[in-house]
């Protein structure tokens, strides 16, 4: 029996590498980590989430799907608590949370900057304050996949340390820069919806007196990018 992904989890899911532990940090129902044992990609998995409830949902699906002896679970603040070492981890997935807390907590770890660990990246808001962060921090956007769920279109992102600083545009802060190079199917669909998002914030800062000449400039850089896009 298989368990369900939704499409955010499945972009998520197609980059895990054969054979390799993985940790799912701030896992919830641990659909993920689940999907991945039984499909035998994952060998073990190690799930955390800083809340019980979460980790008690993790537990019996678990169960449900006959895959606890795989799993180790922990209540912990993103990787702090955790010992990824131990356990061999070298893919670790952080989904589902605003960019600003997934920065927070892939900087708070040492093991993240480890050669040959991968980070799967999903964030819900704030796409542009994680790659910043990631770029400032030393770690390689290696390669990125654009999802559609419940209406809404995400980016999920692989990335690995190589200690090598990196600067974007704000449009590829806000688009993601491989995106933009590989301009899959929804990339159109999903840089028109941030379009409108900072047009709306034009017209908002218009209406209240407020400069506008940063969001006008990333609007063009947005329009400069859709006018190159099939």
């Amino acid at each position: 029996m298989m368990i369900p992904l939704d499409p955010r989890l499945a972009a998520a899911a197609s980059f895990a590498r054969d054979g390799t532990v993985l940790a799912d940090i701030g896992t919830d129902h641990a659909y993920l980590p689940i999907f991945l044992l039984l499909d035998g990609r994952a060998p073990f998995a190690v799930v955390s989430d800083v809340n019980e409830g979460p980790l008690l949902r993790a537990k019996a699906n678990a169960a449900k799907y006959g895959v606890t002896e795989k799993m180790r679970f922990v209540r912990a603040d993103g990787l702090c608590g955790l010992d990824p070492e131990r356990d061999g981890v070298r893919d670790i997935y952080v989904c589902g949370m605003g960019g600003e807390l997934i920065a927070r907590i892939v900087g708070a770890s040492d093991y993240t900057r480890q050669p040959g660990v991968h980070l799967i990246l999903q964030p819900m808001s704030s796409p542009e304050e994680l790659r910043l962060f990631l770029g400032a921090a030393g770690f390689a956007i290696l390669d990125e996949r654009l999802c559609e769920a419940a209406g809404k279109r995400y980016a999920c992102l692989l990335a690995a340390y190589d200690g090598q600083i990196r600067e974007y545009t704000p449009a590829e802060l806000l688009l993601g820069r491989v995106n933009i190079e590989k301009k899959e199917p929804l990339f159109r669909p999903f840089a028109e919806g941030w379009l409108a998002r900072v047009e709306t914030q034009i017209a908002g800062r218009r209406a209240g007196g407020l400069d506008t000449a940063e969001a006008e400039a990333l609007r063009d850089e947005i329009l400069a990018i859709l006018e190159a896009t099939p």
